[in-house]
């Protein structure tokens, strides 16, 4: 086995690596699976929200859900942040 053959190995590992965690951290906005601001984040993809105002959509449109909380609303809000088309 030659150096060649071990930096290349490394450089692949590294980019595989790369791409599994940016891909990641684009399904999750960074949020831990679960959480509250996870489940903000992932409203308005699942919902097909256009625009950060439709985060406030969520108070008038899911009454029996509750009050979004904080953490809520900056997960949405970053969802646009991240996703700008």
């Amino acid at each position: 086995m030659t150096p060649r053959f071990f930096l290349l190995l490394f450089t692949v590992i590294a980019i595989s690596f790369s791409i599994y965690s940016y891909k990641s951290y684009w399904e999750t906005g960074g949020y831990e699976t679960n959480s509250d601001s996870y489940y903000g984040y992932s409203f308005p993809r699942d919902n097909g929200f256009k625009k950060v105002e439709d985060c406030q959509r969520a108070i008038t449109e899911f009454p029996d859900e509750g009050p979004p909380s904080k953490r809520w609303m900056e997960g949405c809000i970053k969802y646009f942040e991240l996703n700008k088309h």
